[in-house]
């Protein structure tokens, strides 16, 4: 007589057969539907860094429904907004230390709240803590003509020491400011670099230059590097920029005049067509004072 293997035995077999865990499956490679951004942004004297995700609109109403007014929002999908600050800065004028925070925001009609907060691992805004927030802002929002159907994050009117955190979504914009301190750094790291062997004359004389400080040093600075590289036509050039800046015409010229020569004797000068406009130029510039 034929015996039957009892429900135990069956149940023993299958155990052994192979199982569609997630493991055994076939790895896809699928569309986002909220696709993942890493935005390094080159900011002061050092960097801002974005990370987020992108949901779209999908001819949803955004913010009122499927992001409710007055709750925490991670201001994007997926894992909450994270943004990093490689130095110090301030938000809106609230000071923020260098390190990384996450992005939270509370939507309103009429003026949302942004939000730093110090927990960065967080899955949404689910185990958001407030008594965690480095800061909070109010910022009013800006009506959008036209709607913004990918939600994005971006730092836009960039500035030495100024930039804005922009958020547009739906028919919402909201902008941020960030400001920092980059002068009292470079400044702090010019008298430190001219403490040591290898002094960072150029720089340092385009960077008094460029921010208007002492020209005076500036050329004095100009002169160092010169002698370091005597045959420098582009040094002799930057010098000449700076007298000219310091009103000292006749100075500049003949730094003009020295550049010109140099870098028509340096027939293999890389540059050596643009620094002949460019000393022509000023020398023209310079005639005519």
């Amino acid at each position: 007589m034929m015996r039957f293997p009892s429900l135990l035995l069956i149940a023993g077999c299958l155990s052994g057969l192979p199982t569609l865990s997630a493991q055994a499956q076939q790895q896809l490679s699928l569309p986002a539907m909220s696709p993942a951004v890493h935005l390094r942004q080159a900011f002061s004297t050092s960097y801002i860094d974005l990370n987020y995700s992108r949901p779209s609109k999908r001819g949803r109403e955004v913010f009122g429904k499927l992001e409710p007014y007055g709750k925490v929002w991670r201001t994007g999908a997926n894992s909450s907004t994270r943004i990093k600050f490689g130095e110090e800065v301030k938000l809106a004028g609230q000071v923020v230390p260098a390190g990384t925070y996450a992005l939270f925001t509370i939507p309103d009609p009429k003026e949302w709240t942004v939000i730093l907060n110090k927990d960065t691992s967080q899955w949404g805004a689910y185990d958001y803590k407030p008594q965690l927030d480095l800061l909070r802002v109010k910022v009013k929002p800006t009506a959008l003509a036209a709607p913004v159907e990918t939600f994005a994050l971006t730092l836009e009117n960039l500035q030495p020491e100024a930039a804005d955190l922009v958020m547009r979504w739906d028919k919402v914009q909201l902008s941020v400011p960030i400001t920092a301190d980059a002068d009292a750094r470079v400044m702090t790291q010019i008298q430190e670099a001219m403490k040591t062997d290898k002094k960072p004359y150029f720089a340092a004389a385009q960077y008094y230059y460029s921010t208007d400080k002492d020209l005076g040093q500036a050329v004095k600075w100009m002169d160092e590097a010169i002698k370091q590289e005597p045959k420098s036509y582009y040094f002799y050039y930057w010098k000449a920029k700076m007298l000219q800046k310091a009103k000292r015409n006749a100075e500049a010229t003949a730094a003009s005049k020295q550049s010109l020569e140099l870098v028509k004797a340096e027939k293999s000068a890389p540059l050596q067509e643009e620094y002949v406009r460019l000393n022509q130029q000023l020398m023209a510039e310079l005639a005519k004072k």
